[in-house]
């Protein structure tokens, strides 16, 4: 099992629509698993960090192998989760791409997702 872990700039005031979207899946999981399945990595954990000038997003994903990620969303079969995932995106994620941060190890050999 890989693991990585994405940082991603929010702009400021996302904390609500951030809730907004956890409570969606997990009141859902069927379907962001369904599309995590689908791209061959899974979500799991998601941080939050503020400051009176910053909010970002920590996400720990996990994959069998990142080399064999879906990066070509053209056969994706989406989910009502896409819709909330993108509403927050387009509304939250601040105007520059996530930073990839460097995986060094990790110790958790299996796959395993809950809430």
């Amino acid at each position: 099992m890989e693991s990585k872990l994405l940082k991603i700039n929010l702009k400021l005031g996302s904390r609500e629509k951030l809730d907004v979207l956890i409570c969606y899946m997990r009141e859902n999981i069927q379907f962001p698993m369904s599309e995590m399945e689908q791209k061959g990595y899974y979500w799991d954990s998601v941080f939050f960090e503020s400051s009176p000038e910053y909010e970002s997003i920590y996400i720990v994903i996990k994959s069998e192998d990142f080399s064999k990620i879906m990066l070509d969303e053209s056969t994706l079969v989406y989910t009502p989760f896409r819709e909330v995932y993108e509403k927050f995106r387009l509304e939250c994620w601040a105007n520059e791409p996530y930073t990839d941060m460097e995986p060094i190890a990790c110790f958790n050999s299996s796959m395993q997702f809950s809430i």
